[in-house]
């Protein structure tokens, strides 16, 4: 009740967030689609000519098939298909909630209580609906994979796993396990789905944007403004730690850009590394997919809250302490106006991470149950 009626109050005003998604599916309706959406005063532009709005928005990180996420509702006036988007993610978020929920209760794990106020009622699913980011549809996409997995469906998780790949790239450290857990069926599911997409899109669009979309993202990726602490991830803290900047981070805790990019690098990379090596080992399926959904979220170069609503799939697969829970409840729910946008400057900048501390903790309880089948 509570999300509905914020879903409701929410589908009144017209921010950023679903725009992108909305121009960028006008754009594509329209054959206006190529290489000049990664220009965001091009883009951006659009974005309030198609909204009859002050907002502006970016195309920039995302695929050219992010077009195809907004499509259903291209024809509708901005207004209303900012509502049917609403309701539609709020409809499938509660729909994956209730498939975790009653997967737990057929093996005699009840999700508590806590638990699912954690799920249901974190901030990042009040900002998935506040903006109308797409992540409450890609967490759905993320669940139904997930499940689908632990069940053995291989064919149908493969095709909700390639859906994934080909709408906002998410999910690549599951495609990595899946290698490494010798799931072939999945895996080529996943590979034909996305090349579907993929082939499906391309005759409406300028081809050229598959060829500038890889310098794209590395050029986002570079941005000054990834430093900044709304972006919760282990590259931003390392950045804001040690590349100053006069407009961004005027006030790094230290000189260290040389490694600012190499030591984000190399604990995912290591963490992957050891996540493939102790799934090879599992005869469980939980802890690996826990693993991979959270290592998504890690790997992600400009995670920010939106992003976390994928934490509730390890949240209820793992086995965690009361004491767990708790900790990593609380770094899920507290504001980030009194941690990411209170301690910018220094060494203080720790606290202003708790998102991406969660996922940490969240990762090393996969490890956990990982080495225990050891």
């Amino acid at each position: 009740m509570v999300l509905a009626v914020f879903t409701v109050f929410s589908a009144g005003s017209m921010t950023h967030g679903f725009v992108a998604y909305y121009a960028a599916s006008r754009l594509l309706v329209s054959g206006q689609l190529g290489p000049i959406a990664y220009d965001d005063r091009w883009f951006g532009e659009k974005v309030q000519q198609f909204t009859a709005s002050s907002v502006r928005e970016i195309f920039t990180p995302n695929p050219p098939t992010m077009a195809l996420m907004a499509l259903p509702v291209a024809g509708l006036d901005p207004q209303a298909a900012r509502m049917i988007w609403l309701v539609v993610s709020l409809l499938a978020f509660v729909a994956a909630v209730a498939a975790l929920v009653r997967y737990q209760a057929l093996r005699n794990r009840d999700v508590s209580i806590p638990v699912l106020l954690v799920m249901l009622l974190s901030p990042a699913v009040f900002t998935n609906l506040r903006i109308g980011q797409g992540y409450l549809i890609v967490f759905t996409l993320s669940v139904a994979t997930a499940l689908l997995l632990i069940k053995g469906r291989d064919r149908a998780a493969g095709v909700c796993l390639g859906g994934l790949l080909a709408l906002k790239m998410s999910g690549l450290p599951i495609v990595w396990l899946l290698i490494a857990k010798k799931r072939w069926v999945a895996l080529a599911a996943a590979a034909i789905t996305g090349a579907i997409v993929v082939v499906a899109i391309t005759p409406f669009i300028d081809p050229r944007m598959w060829i500038v979309f890889p310098s794209e993202v590395r050029a986002f990726v570079a941005r000054p403004s990834g430093s900044v602490t709304a972006y919760q991830t282990t590259l931003s803290l390392a950045r804001h730690l040690c590349i100053a900047d006069p407009q961004w981070n005027p006030a790094p805790a230290a000189s260290c850009a040389p490694i600012a990019f190499v030591v984000p690098a190399i604990l995912i990379g290591a963490a992957t590394l050891m996540t493939l090596i102790l799934a090879t080992r599992s005869t469980r399926v939980e802890p690996w997919i826990a693993a991979g959904v959270t290592l998504t979220v890690l790997s992600q170069p400009a995670a920010a809250e939106p992003h976390f609503v994928l934490l509730a799939v390890p949240l209820v697969l793992l086995r965690l302490s009361v004491l767990e829970f708790v900790v990593i409840a609380a770094l899920l729910i507290v504001p980030l106006e009194l941690t990411a946008e209170r301690f910018t400057a220094g060494w203080a900048v720790f606290l202003a991470y708790p998102r991406l501390y969660a996922a940490w903790l969240l990762f090393a309880a996969s490890v956990r149950e990982l080495r225990g089948e050891c």
